[in-house]
């Protein structure tokens, strides 16, 4: 593949989905190649990802929201928004096309196939999601993050390359972890997503406050919570007596998960690729009403492997967190090793894995025309 590549990344609007996507192509740009990212208007607003890379905005809506008249609105959002990139496509004809799933990567992934430009698509999630299995079969190959990967049609090429972490996280990968011996702090980081989560503003302070005095002394939480929860939450740690940062976002993810002993946490695919490459040991909260029920399969691994512990939405409240944090708080042992057992499910090398497939998929076009 030329150093002039022009290589399309076609990614949904959250986190889970763009953080990857970024990670691939800092690769992509450091190896010569021009990027273009395709997302919808969610994507456009997430503000800390490809900063100072070109973006198309497509207007496209997902067919989940119900209703005979939404799903109509959808499928005509996606038509129309692939004859965009189609034109798109035809004035810059792009080398690959790489779909990280999410409703708004399908109209680029359409266009791909329609005008034979090969694509490859990525899953993060232990889970193929929806449309990825929709485009699977005509794909040059499904990037996996991982093994175990359930719903993926027969037939599919499949390599396993792992989930891109960010390259602030990549870069502390092997510092090692913090015990919190003696009496020293036990710095605890409670995060929901790019969103945040109301059930772990709603039950993660009350557990805590609970605690004994002993622990409830050296805890010092940093609480990403809905901008709409800071100020409740912020108060049921002051009244407490728990220190605590509460703020609806955090810049320095990366240098938070370096100083964190214990993370309490959703189950996104983006988010445990973090706790994996920095072996950060999770208490994980799986999002009940994810499609094909993902976190909690995601979450199941991390459980298997030994690197954190899982509590069902329906389960988790004040009483069975208490529990489990006197367990775990009692032999601090328990987190050293979770840390370790969650380290050997880090793929670091995932990001430079992908963007190898994407860049042979492009040059055995090349050597076709």
């Amino acid at each position: 593949m030329s150093a002039a590549s022009h290589i399309v990344l076609a990614s949904g609007g959250t986190g889970g989905h763009m953080m990857p996507a970024e990670a691939v192509a800092d690769k992509l740009q450091a190896a010569g190649h021009d990027v273009l990212l395709v997302t919808d208007k969610r994507g456009e607003a997430i503000s800390n990802v490809f900063k100072t890379m070109n973006r198309e905005v497509l207007d496209t809506s997902s067919h989940m929201g119900g209703g005979i008249l939404n799903k109509i609105k959808s499928l005509y959002s996606v038509f129309t928004s692939t004859l965009k990139v189609r034109k798109l496509f035809r004035d810059k004809r792009p080398s690959a096309v790489v779909g990280f799933g999410g409703y708004p990567s399908l109209p680029a992934v359409l266009a791909a196939r329609s005008m034979r430009i090969p694509y490859i698509l990525h899953e993060q999630n232990a889970v193929l999601g929806r449309v990825n299995r929709w485009m699977a079969k005509r794909s040059k190959c499904a990037a996996l993050s991982v093994e175990q990967t359930a719903a993926v049609p027969s037939g599919v090429k499949t390599v396993v390359t792992g989930n891109p972490v960010r390259t602030s996280i990549a870069r502390l990968a092997n510092i090692a972890y913090s015990v919190p011996m003696g009496g020293g702090d036990i710095r605890v980081f409670i995060v929901g997503g790019s969103q945040g989560a109301r059930v772990l503003s709603d039950v993660v302070p009350a557990a805590l406050a609970a605690l004994v005095s002993e622990y409830r002394e050296r805890i010092d939480v940093t609480h990403q919570a809905r901008p709409e929860d800071v100020d409740r939450v912020s108060k049921a740690y002051a009244d407490a007596g728990i220190r605590a940062e509460v703020q609806p976002y955090f810049e320095d993810v990366a240098g938070l998960l370096l100083k964190t002993q214990l993370v309490i946490s959703r189950a996104g695919a983006s988010t445990l690729a973090e706790l994996t490459a920095m072996g950060r040991p999770a208490i994980l909260v799986p999002l009940a009403i994810a499609a094909d029920n993902h976190q909690l399969a995601n979450a199941q691994l991390v459980h298997e492997t030994g690197g954190g512990w899982v509590i069902e939405e329906k389960d988790f409240t004040p009483e069975r967190l208490v529990v489990l944090l006197d367990r775990l708080l009692d032999d601090m042992s328990t987190l050293r090793d979770a840390s370790d057992h969650m380290r050997s499910l880090a793929r670091l090398e995932a990001a430079d894995a992908l963007a190898a497939e994407i860049q042979k998929a492009g040059a055995e076009m090349g050597e076709a025309a």
